[in-house]
């Protein structure tokens, strides 16, 4: 599980990113980001993306595949991760992957 520290739980911090912030994009996620004071991440999946169910695994796919990414991410950025519809589908690995990918397209790795 992504420790308490690093979860950005606000609406209004989510609704300040998707508005304000910068997008890239990837074959399964969308990665919305901007400079803050220490590393804070979101994850959401829409209704597009499946049921309750489908989109809570959704989630904690996009959660665990952060894990191993964390300690290479700039600290100094919130991010959101978004599940586009193919990510239910995939394993593992594959969403880390095209994480990770989207996460150096946007400059964010260290």
């Amino acid at each position: 599980m992504l420790p308490l520290r690093y979860r950005l739980k606000k609406r209004k911090t989510f609704n300040y990113l998707h508005q304000h912030g910068k997008r890239q994009s990837g074959a399964y996620v969308v990665v919305y980001f901007c400079s803050a004071s220490n590393l804070k991440i979101g994850f959401s999946a829409s209704k597009k993306v499946g049921n309750s169910v489908v989109r809570h695994r959704s989630a904690r796919l996009m959660r665990e595949a952060m894990r191993p990414l964390l300690h290479r991410v700039n600290p100094r950025t919130n991010l959101i991760v978004v599940a586009k519809p193919e990510l239910p589908a995939q394993h593992l690995l594959y969403i880390t992957l095209d994480l990770e990918n989207t996460l150096k397209k946007a400059g964010l790795m260290l």
